[in-house]
């Protein structure tokens, strides 16, 4: 009896993991590589303007959560606004020649199970602008909630704290909106109307 209880003990041990047992080796090595992979390639997506690797990353319903002025703003990051203001976003990055670059750092593992992990994550944000000058942003503290979805991680939920304010605010001022470049799915540079923009949003909807 004890030969199998033994096991046992160790096998359920070995599928929980939280911030109070740091040091540790009871977790599931292949879930930490995958989940790391993940939150690495959240920063090469964006970095890269690929805009549908950067939401496969995420389930339908991810939640993000981001800071206005000290005010917690909630929203669904598939929604077509969120969509819609991120492709507006990467536009601005395109047409003002700024190439960002999120440096992914510390790690710290709140909670990890077989299908929920919950971290933290250190991000330094710097941003070259037309190819002469690079600066620092800001360091950012990301709050990530992730699922196990047919032994896939994905990102449940996102928030961003930032130590001080960004240079561009994470909603695209209206006035760059109209004839703006946008970048096509798949990351190529193509000029779009406001409408067949639109247009293709619809489109992904349906």
């Amino acid at each position: 009896m004890k030969k199998i209880l033994l096991p046992l003990f160790i096998l359920l041990s070995s599928k929980f993991y939280s911030q109070d047992n740091v040091g540790t080796t009871n977790f599931n090595v292949s879930d930490r590589i995958a989940i790391s992979d993940v939150i690495d390639a959240y920063g090469f997506y964006w970095d890269s303007n690929n805009l549908d690797k950067y939401l496969s990353l995420f389930t339908d319903d991810a939640i993000g959560v981001n800071y206005n002025k000290g005010k917690k703003v909630s929203y669904k990051i598939k929604s077509e606004e969120q969509i819609r203001s991120s492709q507006e976003r990467m536009s601005y990055f395109i047409q003002n020649d700024m190439q960002r670059r999120h440096m992914m750092s510390n790690t710290l593992i709140l909670e990890l199970t077989e299908e929920f992990a919950d971290l933290e994550q250190y991000m330094t944000l710097l941003t070259t602008n037309q190819k002469t000058n690079t600066e620092f942003v800001t360091p950012i503290l990301y709050k990530f909630q992730l699922k196990k979805i047919n032994e896939s991680w994905k990102i449940t939920y996102r928030e961003i704290k930032v130590d001080k304010p960004l240079d561009l605010e994470l909603n695209t001022n209206k006035k760059y909106r109209k004839g703006m470049l946008l970048p096509k799915r798949g990351n190529d540079k193509v000029n779009r109307t406001r409408n067949d923009y639109k247009r293709g949003i619809n489109q992904q909807k349906s």
